[in-house]
């Protein structure tokens, strides 16, 4: 836009230049005859005032557009310069209605250091590195926003301003509200010395959630057998219902508890805070071992499917009304 006025106002300066050209030399006040002696000067200026006045209006119009034209060119050149120069920065377009909408925030796991740390191990990269590159103005110090673009850029997680603040005040040792290397070095260099602890820690945990699966479905077979020399002795409707528990029970075997995890009776949850789960199908849930929201949490789609033939639910019940997304749910507001 700015391009095309310079442009248009060069050409109307051309033009009137030469329309002005022309009046000059054939204005009919030089040929005529004078009664007494007007120096050239004077003509000139009577020139000027008469026949140029409308022409040096759009003069200084023209001049003007080509002066505010020249200045956005400049502008332009300017910030295109700087651009080439700071090539290590991803410049975004300016946006449009084609475009995709902005990247969402995401929700803080705990875990981003951690990340950054596998992250640069995967990378072969040094924190030195690491900070120089993330260090935008070369001030020596990162600050929250830098340090917000490089976790983005890493696709380590797009995080919102106040939750970044957060993170980089557990590791802002000078409370400066920056990050300088050593501050910087120090966070990663702790979470360094304790992942190997850690992932023996995560190794261990599904043989240990196995072996607890095995004794509580020893403790379960037992118990059934129990229940079914019991039987016997209930009215018919109390028989009915236990009948159809123990039958659930029967089905323990076929749940992955080894995923869920394993839980008792005595430190149950209300499970009817979830929505599709009446009195009934939480007796159920029990007589299946299902004790707690963490347990539902940790469902998978094949283990929602086993739940619910287990318990002689309606075929997809489960995942249609998200028992496990509603227990993430419960558990996160409990901890807030």
């Amino acid at each position: 836009m700015m391009r095309a006025l310079g442009n248009s106002a060069r050409a109307g300066i051309i033009v009137l230049g030469l329309y002005l050209m022309g009046l000059l030399v054939d204005a009919p006040r030089w040929g005529a005859p004078m009664v007494e002696m007007v120096s050239p000067t004077a003509r000139f200026a009577d020139v000027l005032m008469v026949d140029w006045s409308l022409a040096l209006v759009v003069l200084g119009a023209l001049l003007s557009m080509a002066m505010i034209g020249a200045s956005y060119l400049v502008r332009d050149e300017r910030l295109e310069n700087l651009v080439w120069n700071e090539s290590d920065i991803e410049v975004a377009s300016a946006p449009s209605k084609r475009s995709s909408p902005p990247k969402p925030m995401d929700k803080v796991s705990g875990n981003e250091l951690a990340m950054l740390a596998n992250f640069l191990a995967e990378k072969g990269q040094t924190v030195f590195q690491f900070f120089r590159s993330i260090d935008l103005d070369d001030s020596g110090e990162i600050d929250t926003m830098e340090f917000q673009l490089a976790l983005s850029k890493a696709d380590i997680a797009n995080l919102p301003p106040w939750d970044i603040d957060i993170l980089v005040s557990k590791m802002d040792l000078n409370g400066d509200g920056k990050l300088d290397l050593p501050e910087l070095d120090i966070a990663l260099l702790g979470l360094e010395s304790t992942e190997p602890e850690a992932e023996v820690e995560a190794e261990a945990q599904p043989e240990q959630d196995e072996k607890e699966a095995a004794e509580r479905q020893a403790r379960m077979d037992k118990e059934l057998e129990e229940r079914r020399k019991r039987l016997e002795n209930l009215d018919e409707k109390a028989r009915k219902k236990e009948e159809q528990l123990i039958r659930v029970a029967e089905k323990a075997k076929t749940i992955d508890f080894g995923t869920l995890g394993v839980a008792s009776a005595s430190e149950a949850d209300d499970l009817q805070k979830i929505k599709g789960i009446g009195p009934f199908i939480a007796e159920k849930l029990n007589a299946l071992g299902i004790y707690k929201f963490s347990q539902l949490a940790n469902m998978t789609s094949e283990i929602e499917e086993e739940v619910n033939v287990a318990i002689e639910f309606f075929s997809g019940r489960i995942k249609r009304d998200e028992w496990a997304k509603q227990a993430r749910n419960i558990i996160g507001g409990e901890e807030e």
